[in-house]
């Protein structure tokens, strides 16, 4: 057959497109591994036991809504197993959208800078506050933070004058910066054991997790 080289060439050339076609969307179903050097950089608003058997890792905005919205999904997930999770949260205020990110994260860094159950404390609050707070002026949520300080009986005149601190600035650089190593473009995003997830997928990785 003349034609005979030209159609082996057609079945083997199809064959390759599969094949590689099959390895790209196998790939793309791996789920997304994160550098665990990098995920846990010089982290310190943990809580959960060091040697838990599941680490989860939150980036989380302060402002963001979804943020608010997950977080109790993440209190749930903890409440749940409170001696297998450990829980690190990092910093990832998204600044072009949510004008008060910064701050916000500045006010509970500060808070941790002072005592990590006191960061805890005002993490809480001003998620379940978030309403109240994430569209006032740039001068009106100082005062709205020192308020809540205050309600929380936390020492406003040294939460003021941390909150602008250099080592503030920096830790919330470090958080950023190893955000980005990794490709955190949203918030929130999660890492269990080092794998990413979306929030309505957290509970069922934990478990899964917990499970082997």
């Amino acid at each position: 057959m003349k034609n005979l080289p030209l159609l082996l060439g057609t079945i083997i050339g199809t064959i390759l497109l599969v094949v590689v076609v099959a390895a790209l969307f196998s790939k793309g179903n791996e789920p997304k591994m994160a550098d665990p050097a990098v995920l846990l950089n010089n982290v310190n608003l943990v809580k959960g036991p060091e040697n838990a058997k599941v680490t989860v890792v939150e980036f989380g905005d302060m402002q963001c809504p979804a943020c608010g919205s997950a977080e109790p999904l993440v209190e749930q997930v903890l409440a749940a197993h409170p001696n297998d999770i450990r829980f690190v949260f990092r910093q990832f205020p998204l600044t072009s959208i949510h004008p008060n990110a910064q701050y916000a994260a500045q006010t509970v860094q500060a808070a941790a800078s002072m005592n990590i159950a006191t960061f805890w404390t005002l993490h809480d609050y001003l998620y379940s506050h978030q309403t109240e707070w994430a569209d006032l002026s740039s001068d009106d949520v100082k005062k709205k933070f020192m308020e809540y300080a205050d309600k929380l009986q936390i020492d406003k005149t040294e939460l003021s004058k941390r909150i602008d601190s250099q080592e503030v600035k920096d830790k919330i650089s470090t958080d950023v910066s190893d955000a980005n190593k990794i490709g955190v473009n949203g918030t929130p995003t999660f890492y269990v054991n080092g794998q990413e997830v979306l929030a309505p997928q957290l509970q069922s990785t934990v478990e899964t997790a917990l499970s082997k």
